[in-house]
């Protein structure tokens, strides 16, 4: 699995009790519902969120069931810029090309949908909308004619049926003799 990256700016932005992000040691770790149950406060955590907590963090001396705790609540990375946690492979696969169905089949964050708008730089217009489909292959008509490239459907039950006939014929007279 990979481990998404956050900017300091976007962790900035999860500052409310509601809504509460920290970064310690480059990691970043959602409280939110970590804050009421704090053991040092609720107060301490409401005053970090949406900051680099680690000073704070290295000054208290947690115990071990603290670092425990916090590998429930790491959400993702602290990067200097926003990184794709699939790689940039994922992405150079899909430019130039309309992606929407392939970004709904891996079932996006809503934070990864909030990081997505801050790169977008318009919308395609209908008809570039319809040329970026992908084409559907629909299978071949099921002829009834009795051309010799046609497969129909008297050809495959017609032959099977009088190949065992046939069969049963040749068990029954020349063999079981």
């Amino acid at each position: 699995m990979s481990i998404h990256c956050y900017t300091p700016t976007t962790v900035s932005n999860h500052k409310r009790t509601c809504d509460a992000w920290i970064s310690i040691h480059g990691n970043v770790y959602d409280i939110t519902n970590f804050i009421t149950v704090h053991p040092g406060g609720e107060e301490v955590l409401i005053e970090a969120a949406g900051t680099d907590a680690t000073s704070c963090f290295d000054s208290i001396g947690h115990s071990d069931e603290a670092y425990k705790l916090m590998n429930d609540l790491k959400i993702g990375k602290l990067s200097s810029k926003d990184e794709h946690p699939g790689g940039e492979e994922v992405l150079l696969e899909q430019a130039g090309k309309d992606a929407t169905e392939e970004f709904e089949d891996v079932g996006h964050s809503s934070d990864a949908r909030e990081v997505m708008q801050k790169y977008k730089i318009g919308e395609l217009i209908e008809e570039d909308k319809r040329q970026n489909k992908k084409p559907v292959k629909k299978p071949p008509p099921v002829s009834s004619s009795a051309s010799g490239d046609d497969f129909s459907l008297w050809k495959s039950w017609l032959l099977p049926l009088t190949m065992g006939v046939l069969a049963i014929f040749v068990y029954r007279y020349f063999i079981a003799s």
